[in-house]
C-alpha cells in the first residue's frame, strides 16, 4: 500500500504464482512495471498490460525495506506452517 502498487487489485490472490514472483522480483531490486508484468503466470486472468499499469508506484527506499521484512515473516510462517503439517502427518 505504502508503495502505492495497485497488484491486489489486478491479481486475485497475491500469494499466488504471479503476485509471489512480482513481490520477490520487487525485493530483489526490479523496479520496471514491463519486466515485473512479465512475470504472470498463465493462469492469471489479468492481461500484462493492465498488471503493468498496477505495477508504477513509489520504490522509496523505506517501503521496499518494509516489503523485504513482510516478506521475509510471510515466508517464516509459510514454513512453519509446513513444519507443523508434516508433524502432524507423523
Amino acid at each position: 500500500m505504502e508503495m502505492n502498487l495497485q497488484l491486489h487489485h489486478v491479481v486475485s490472490d497475491i500469494t499466488g504464482a504471479t503476485g509471489m514472483r512480482i513481490i520477490r522480483a520487487i525485493v530483489g531490486g526490479e523496479r520496471d512495471p514491463e519486466v515485473l508484468a512479465a512475470f504472470r503466470d498463465v493462469r492469471c486472468k489479468s492481461s500484462v498490460d493492465t498488471i503493468k499499469a498496477a505495477l508504477v508506484g513509489n520504490d522509496r527506499v523505506e517501503h521496499v525495506f518494509a516489503l523485504t521484512q513482510s516478506l521475509e515473516r510471510y515466508d517464516f510462517y509459510k514454513a512453519q506452517i509446513e513444519t507443523c503439517d508434516q508433524r502432524l502427518q507423523t
